[in-house]
């Protein structure tokens, strides 16, 4: 990455951040685009095209997130499951997140459950991520899946994901709802 695209990034970032912190402790209807350009030291045009929506500065990582789902599967080990390659992925991104991030999701995930745009924005990030990984596990399966079962698969990872970071041990978390994916559920 050269310098130029290297401060795009810290400066998407750092925008972002203020954003959220903002729509944190003033609610996000309270809190204006042009305020966020001004703190930011941009214009609301130059705000525009670093986040194409007010919803989107809350949501700045939605395309890395897709993108690591994705190489997780497209460049795991040889012989390893999509199954696995995806679980070695949630954990370590679950090992990356400090421990002062994970009491910040609490807080992070009120905002969204409590602002029906970010809710609505949220719902169709995840759906746009889960039909991506849908096709690419049909594609790389080697087993052959109807789209369904795919879509399914996608789902009840994503899920998992979201679900674990909710609780007190996330990788315990998330170690048991993978479990039940690769073992099946027998009740």
């Amino acid at each position: 990455m050269g310098l130029r695209e290297l401060k795009k990034k810290q400066t998407r970032k750092a925008i972002s951040n203020m954003a959220t912190q903002l729509f944190i402790e003033r609610g996000y209807n309270n809190v204006t685009t042009a305020e966020i350009a001004e703190r930011a030291q941009v214009s609301v045009p130059t705000l525009f095209n670093y986040f194409p929506t007010k919803e989107s500065l809350v949501f700045d990582e939605d395309k890395e997130m897709e993108q690591d789902l994705l190489n997780a599967v497209l460049n795991r080990q040889r012989g390893q499951s999509i199954t696995d390659a995806l679980l070695e992925m949630g954990l370590a991104s679950i090992e990356s997140i400090s421990r002062e991030q994970r009491k910040q999701y609490a807080t992070f995930m009120k905002l969204i459950e409590s602002t029906p745009e970010l809710s609505l924005y949220s719902k169709q990030m995840w759906m746009r991520h889960e039909k991506a990984l849908a096709q690419l596990i049909k594609k790389e399966s080697k087993k052959k899946m109807a789209p369904i079962e795919a879509e399914a698969v996608a789902h009840f990872v994503l899920d998992s994901f979201y679900r674990a970071m909710g609780e007190k041990n996330p990788t315990t978390a998330l170690k048991s709802l993978f479990k039940i994916l690769k073992e099946g559920m027998k009740i």
